[in-house]
């Protein structure tokens, strides 16, 4: 097993720094309408993110600055009246957003609505999960801008939707509610039910680049974006912070995280001078590029260029089914990365280590998803460390 072949390493490891939480996402501090300063823990990334659907009231505002419904997206920026920063729903007027978080009940209240102008007017706020099921959480008006979802949905349960529609139908030059922003008060990041544990200790130790923060867990991850995860990896491991490469060869990406990674020599482009940094990671790229940062640790002298003059230490398991679908440079980093449980295979003995076929490639087959990526670098951590 990998802790005996790594003895050594372990070793040297121990006279390192015990790895501490690392906090990257800014909290996010209001007053509210009582006057009361509240923050948000991690609070800069609980802002609605998407518009889903937008019905306006009748009447609505005939003032154009104020029909965006994009304005309400992000933290509040109402800077007066004739602000292009706020949407007026008008009379009767509906909203729907969607946030990068899931809006979970926790301590007092969970959901803030930022409206403005001189009248508050009444903004009935639902809750969903899947835009099919909606959940009543009470009415944001004047000083209660602040909403309890407690005892209102079931115990448990996570959304990423809210409905805010107008209550009071009012007539006026902006006729119904002014939406500013709407605030996750609780939240945690989407993730899947198996995968929450393992981002609480990707974020403990210090493994979520920024890249990475507000993301949503369950969605594919990227070459630049693993790339990133990475470097982090690498900087937990040893305690030494990397740097970037001077130069840079690729003409379709700059990025910092990138080129630490380039440096160490653990991601490397597609051809000479191109990283492809939006293209959708493989499982085999994933094993490539961990396998690659043991290798930097462990392996005085290793580079990309002298690989083949090392061998890993790790009894070889039984191959997977799909062997022949494992590119040749990534076979010693899959079977490397799988006789220590670091990336497990799938049913059927499988690897799943690229798409061979477009259907394959429509359905992700062989993709890894962020929250994915992050488990298999706790799992590196937690048995080098």
């Amino acid at each position: 097993m990998m802790k005996k072949q790594l003895l050594t390493l372990t070793l040297a490891l121990c006279t390192l720094p015990a790895l501490t939480p690392t906090a990257h996402a800014a909290d996010y501090t209001f007053t509210d309408r009582t006057g009361s300063q509240i923050t948000v823990k991690d609070g800069e990334y609980s802002f609605a993110t998407r518009v889903v659907e937008f019905t306006p009231g009748n009447p609505w505002t005939n003032i154009q600055i104020n029909q965006d419904p994009s304005t309400v997206l992000g933290q509040p920026d109402y800077a007066g009246e004739d602000s292009p920063t706020n949407l007026c729903l008008g009379a009767g007027g509906s909203l729907v957003v969607e946030f990068n978080v899931n809006i979970v009940d926790g301590e007092g209240d969970d959901i803030y609505v930022f409206e403005v102008g001189e009248e508050m007017e009444a903004t009935k706020v639902e809750v969903s999960s899947d835009l099919a099921t909606w959940y009543d959480v009470g009415t944001a008006r004047g000083s209660t801008a602040g909403l309890d979802i407690n005892g209102k949905v079931p115990e448990g349960s996570r959304f990423r939707y809210v409905r805010l529609t107008d209550v009071d139908k009012s007539n006026s030059r902006w006729p119904g509610a002014d939406i500013d922003a709407v605030l996750a008060l609780n939240s945690k990041p989407v993730t899947s039910n198996w995968a929450e544990n393992e981002i609480d200790r990707a974020k403990e130790y210090g493994l979520i680049p920024e890249i990475l923060e507000g993301a949503v867990m369950t969605e594919p991850i990227t070459r630049l974006e693993f790339a990133a995860v990475s470097v982090k990896t690498y900087e937990a491991l040893t305690g030494v912070k990397a740097i970037p490469a001077v130069e840079n060869p690729f003409t379709d990406c700059g990025d910092a995280e990138m080129l630490k990674a380039y440096n160490l020599n653990i991601a490397v482009g597609i051809s000479p001078d191109t990283f492809a940094p939006d293209l959708l990671l493989s499982r085999e790229q994933a094993a490539a590029m961990l396998t690659r940062v043991f290798k930097r640790i462990t392996l005085p002298g290793w580079t990309i260029d002298t690989d083949s003059q090392f061998t890993l230490p790790y009894t070889m398991p039984a191959p997977f089914a799909d062997d022949s679908d494992i590119s040749g440079w990534a076979q010693d980093s899959v079977y490397f990365m799988a006789a220590n449980g670091i990336i497990n295979g799938i049913p059927g003995n499988k690897f799943a280590p690229k798409n061979m076929t477009s259907a394959q490639e429509a359905e992700g087959y062989a993709n890894a998803t962020r929250e994915q990526a992050l488990a298999i670098a706790v799992r590196m951590v937690e048995n080098l460390k």
